[in-house]
């Protein structure tokens, strides 16, 4: 396995996310105290630690087997059963990221890189207990390389750009290989990127403790819209947005892999739906799941509430042909956008005045599995406040964009700082 490859570029003079916080400030103060410790506080520390790292549980195998063997083999899904396993793995994976050998400020750095939003390696690792994402990609790159080995011969090529410290979304399911002895290292090798230093020292860590070394063909420290691989890449796995589409680097990542990939290659996921509805917001968020009484998922949506949404129609569908063919807006050197569709504000008969813009999220991981809206935090529903409907606000804010029954939308992807949706005038119906 190659070591960590690391661009000292990339980590000097972040650009900071937000102002100085209380949470901040305390780390800060921690980082500070870390700095004057007694030498033998310390001393028992780093032993403490090396300690606990010789003494991490084995069974992390088991966990392993016990997650993706319920995944894979289950005829239906339990989800409870599942939380259960995935809570479990992820316990042994806290004790390896907590005490590898990451200095405490690469473990909590956040920043906007050119692609978006870079979340900091302690805020990414909880994607291993996210039932649904997990269940639903896993389940689509196992049957998307049962794929490709009918397409490609020799070994297969998997990149995860940012992948975190974990790399949740694929990792389990090769230890799984390695196990069962289904693929070995002459038919799947895997390169894994992430932009964060302590996501990488994290990924050693786990790898070693995973015994999947001879799969790696590398860990790469760096943006992964500048990776380059001296081998064909015929896979792509990518997570990287927040709700609504928004916020994290997917899009530009996507867009660069999937011209870098080879010709009938696939990317996970296969497709992204977003579209825009109204909604009222207290219904939708509060007296539905109230009346539910379910957890949110979008099988238990009410199709009452459902009937109560006004649909607009879709924004913007992104699948490797459409990500090929995009054309981007240069508005100056700095600002990118991606022109998506049009879309009509109907008469709208009831509440005209308390509908809200929704962003609404379905992916498509491979064939038929999906992460459909409510499953996961990266397919909530995300509400556009700026956006006033049939009212004027009495206090406008920067931002506010007003709009009325007849008229149109039209929206734009916004590529750079945090990226997103944003609406615009459209003009009148024609």
């Amino acid at each position: 396995m190659n070591k960590a490859v690391t661009q000292d570029d990339t980590f000097s003079k972040p650009q900071v996310l937000e102002p100085l916080s209380v949470g901040a400030l305390n780390d800060l103060l921690r980082q500070q105290l870390d700095a004057i410790l007694p030498v033998g506080l310390d001393q028992t520390l780093q032993l403490n630690k090396k300690a606990t790292l010789q003494t991490i549980p084995k069974n992390i195998h088991s966990a392993v087997y016990n997650v993706v063997d319920e995944i894979l083999n289950s005829a239906s899904l339990n989800r409870e059963s599942l939380q259960l396993k995935l809570n479990t793995l992820f316990d042994y994976q806290k004790v390896i990221f907590e005490q590898a050998d990451i200095p405490p400020a690469l473990r909590t750095r956040q920043y906007i890189s050119s692609c978006g939003l870079v979340m900091s390696p302690a805020d990414c690792i909880t994607t291993q207990k996210d039932v649904l994402r997990v269940h639903a990609y896993i389940r689509a790159i196992d049957r998307a390389i049962k794929d490709l080995r009918g397409r490609f011969e020799g070994k297969l090529h998997i990149v995860y750009p940012a992948c975190g410290p974990f790399a949740p979304l694929l990792l389990p399911l090769i230890s799984y290989y390695q196990q069962q002895d289904i693929y070995d290292e002459s038919e799947l090798c895997v390169s894994l990127i992430d932009m964060q230093q302590g996501a990488t020292i994290s990924l050693e860590y786990l790898i070693q403790e995973l015994d999947i070394t001879q799969y790696i063909n590398g860990i790469y420290c760096q943006d992964a819209t500048g990776f380059t691989s001296e081998s064909p890449i015929h896979m792509v796995v990518l997570e990287a947005m927040q709700h609504g589409f928004s916020r994290e680097g997917h899009f530009s990542i996507a867009r660069y892999f999937a011209k870098a990939m080879e010709e009938g290659g696939v990317l996970i996921p296969e497709e992204v739906s977003i579209r825009a509805v109204l909604a009222i917001g207290q219904a939708e968020f509060n007296e539905q799941w109230k009346a539910s009484g379910k957890i949110l998922e979008e099988q238990h949506m009410l199709q009452e509430y459902i009937d109560k949404r006004i649909e607009l129609g879709e924004i913007l569908r992104l699948n490797l042909a459409r990500l090929r063919s995009l054309t981007e807006i240069k508005l100056d050197a700095d600002t990118a956008l991606i022109e998506c569709n049009t879309l009509d504000i109907p008469q709208i008969e009831k509440n005209a005045d308390q509908q809200i813009l929704l962003i609404c999220t379905r992916i498509n991981t491979y064939g038929e599995e999906y992460i459909g809206e409510y499953d996961s935090g990266i397919t909530h529903p995300l509400p556009d406040m700026n956006i006033c409907i049939n009212f004027e606000p009495i206090e406008t804010r920067s931002g506010d964009l007003l709009i009325k029954s007849g008229d149109q939308l039209k929206f734009y992807y916004r590529l750079n700082g945090l990226p997103g949706f944003f609406p615009t005038w459209g003009g009148p119906h024609e």
